[in-house]
C-alpha cells in the first residue's frame, strides 16, 4: 500500500467543500495569511483537543497544545480578508509546514472575529475564544505525524498557512 499525501488524508471523510477549500487556500485562491514561528525542543504535541502556535519566545512542557512559538504574528493580526472570512463562517484551513514536512488541518471558521495579539488556536471542540481560528478541527496537536513533531522539537523555522473559505 502507497503512503498517503497530507492532502488525501486531510480531505478524507470531508466531503467536495472541503476538499474544494483545500485546493483554494494551498493555490492562493481564497483568504489566506501566513504566519512564520519556529519549533522548540520542549514541544510534547500530546493534547487531544487543540493546536496553538504562541508569539511566547518558549515552551514549557505544560503547554502540551503548543506546536510553535516565537510567531510573527497572532489571530487577530491576520489579514484583514482572513479575518472577514472567519466571522462569515465557512471552511477554515490550516498548512503546517516544518521543514518542508506537511500536515493540513480543516475545520469550520468560529463566526467571530479573533483578537488576540498573542496566539492562534484550532481546536476539536465547539469553544470559541478571542485566538480560536477554527472550530471541530480534524486534528489536534496529538494527531500530528511523529515525524512532524520531531522536526518541530528540533527548533526549525515552522510555516504556518491559514486560509477560509466562507
Amino acid at each position: 500500500m502507497c503512503a498517503r499525501s497530507p492532502l488525501a488524508r486531510a480531505l478524507q471523510w470531508r466531503g467536495p467543500e472541503v476538499s474544494d477549500c483545500v485546493r483554494r487556500v494551498l493555490l492562493g485562491r481564497a483568504p489566506r495569511d501566513v504566519i512564520i514561528a519556529r519549533g522548540h525542543d520542549s514541544i510534547t504535541a500530546t493534547n487531544r483537543r487543540a493546536i496553538e502556535i504562541t508569539k511566547d519566545p518558549y515552551v514549557t512542557k505544560r503547554g502540551d497544545c503548543i506546536i510553535a512559538c516565537c510567531a510573527e504574528r497572532a489571530a487577530g493580526e491576520l489579514s484583514p480578508d482572513v479575518l472577514k472570512a472567519l466571522a462569515s463562517g465557512g471552511v477554515v484551513v490550516v498548512m503546517i509546514d516544518a521543514g518542508g514536512l506537511r500536515e493540513i488541518v480543516t475545520g469550520r471558521a468560529p463566526r467571530a472575529v479573533p483578537l488576540s495579539s498573542h496566539r492562534v488556536v484550532i481546536r476539536r471542540s465547539e469553544y470559541v475564544d478571542s485566538s480560536t481560528v477554527a472550530v471541530g478541527a480534524s486534528k489536534a496537536a496529538a494527531d500530528l505525524s511523529s515525524a512532524v513533531v520531531a522536526r518541530l522539537r528540533s527548533g526549525i523555522p515552522v510555516r504556518v498557512v491559514i486560509g477560509a473559505c466562507p
